[in-house]
């Protein structure tokens, strides 16, 4: 199956026309994680580690405007594979 057709791609581009916007407030849609059933916050964490895994792959295309991101995220999987767990599913 081609990538761009599964509901992952789709979610992802629909992510990113909602950060594209100067009024998305990344600290209320991290406010509103509590009100999620707590196996769907697992969930999403593991959603987030997977994100940082590919922000901080070298081979992966970025520049200047995305570098910082690039930079930590590498810091952030160096703890995550020092010291991170698998996240289960439940």
């Amino acid at each position: 199956m081609d990538i761009k057709e599964s509901k992952e791609y789709r979610l992802a581009k629909d992510w990113e026309m909602a950060v594209n916007s100067f009024s998305f407030n990344p600290e209320w849609f991290a406010a509103a994680i509590p009100d999620m059933h707590p196996t769907l916050q697992q969930s999403l964490y593991r959603l987030i580690k997977a994100c940082i895994k590919v922000m901080a792959d070298d081979n992966r295309r970025y520049d200047e405007r995305n570098q910082a991101s690039h930079e930590e995220a590498k810091r952030i999987m160096e703890y995550l594979n020092e010291h991170g767990r698998n996240i289960p599913l439940r």
